[in-house]
């Protein structure tokens, strides 16, 4: 017979190991998160057709990866350091990295979680399972745990760290007393919508991928005359949207607290576009810019848009070089960055 664990012990336990902040919900699947994601998926609002794209119910139901969970202790941490942003140099220019991925706190999040894990087995005998950035529904799994609400970016909104949080989870199969879900909502305020430079954001709470920097970044095509021009000096993902929130404003930065899979916050634009996949996988180890669904063309053809918005005249060599490859995404790609100058 298995031990009985109350919530409080969990989440003190918790705190010792630095986890910013946890929750408990029941381990029901997640009905309205799945209707919505299918309704998106008919209007081809995603870009890309991943695990949760093709397997919907699935994953919208943790009892695929834990039969016969009862309870999920959802958890999230922030990422919000007080690093210089942009570390360009004159001829050298950098493309931005999203706040989020400057180190690896997905994977720091879950180091913490498995150690709170092995206490409730511990304590209890209980089974679990734990994600972060993985193939459960995070942000449902945040909002009915009240870690969260839904902002109109469709990115939970924490009351004490904003935006500025990644998520994880242990699902497991004992029963803990839940906490209410979350009703707060971001009321008349629409300032990530209208601060969208790609108008991504098409109405409260939906997301064309379509037209989303950060979708687009990791996928492989070619990216519209509009959208390049807005994407700026990115080299992977973007932030605007929380830039602009005021539920961001009052959160304090702080120290980085961990440094697994430091990138920093901006990469040299010319180094990546020499660079040899093997070569920057291996420079950046451990983080999501290097995982293993990350297109490394897809890497290229941003640091080339990148350098057609900066219009810096010492890189001309290197997009003159790109334009004449066989490759057609990279070469129309670096051509529009020449004509940019």
């Amino acid at each position: 017979m298995q031990a009985v664990i109350n919530a409080k012990d969990i989440k003190n336990f918790g705190n010792q190991l630095g986890i910013d902040e946890i929750r408990i919900t029941t381990a029901e699947p997640f009905s309205r998160a799945s209707k919505n994601i299918l309704d998106q998926k008919n209007k081809g609002l995603f870009i890309n057709e991943s695990y949760h794209i093709n397997n919907i119910n699935t994953f919208c139901d943790v009892k695929t990866k834990l039969p016969h969970a009862k309870s999920i202790i959802a958890a999230c941490q922030c990422y919000l350091t007080d690093e210089k942003t942009d570390l360009s140099e004159p001829g050298k220019p950098h493309g931005l990295i999203a706040r989020y991925t400057w180190r690896n706190y997905y994977l720091d999040l879950k180091k913490r979680l498995k150690k709170l894990g092995q206490f409730i087995k511990k304590e209890t005998g209980a089974t679990y399972r734990i994600f972060s950035n993985g193939p459960v529904p995070e942000k449902p799994i945040a909002q009915r745990s009240g870690i969260g609400y839904y902002g109109k970016h469709c990115i939970i909104i924490n009351q004490t760290y904003g935006s500025w949080i990644v998520l994880g989870e242990i699902i497991t199969d004992i029963e803990i007393e839940p906490d209410a879900g979350s009703e707060i909502d971001c009321g008349n305020c629409q300032k990530c919508i209208d601060a969208c430079p790609t108008e991504a954001i098409v109405y409260p709470y939906v997301l064309n991928c379509n037209r989303c920097i950060q979708a687009l970044t990791n996928w492989y095509g070619i990216i519209p005359d509009d959208i390049a021009r807005a994407w700026g000096n990115r080299l992977y993902g973007c932030t605007i949207c929380q830039d602009v929130c005021p539920a961001n404003k009052n959160v304090k930065p702080h120290s980085p607290r961990t440094d697994l899979g430091y990138v920093g916050s901006s990469i040299s634009l010319s180094d990546v576009l020499q660079m040899e996949e093997n070569e920057y996988r291996q420079r950046f180890p451990n983080n999501q810019i290097t995982a293993t669904w990350i297109n490394f063309k897809a890497i290229k053809r941003n640091a080339l848009i990148a350098l057609g918005n900066i219009k810096d005249k010492k890189t001309l060599p290197i997009l003159k070089k790109f334009a004449r490859i066989q490759d057609d995404v990279l070469s129309k790609t670096a051509q529009w960055a020449i004509a940019n100058f």
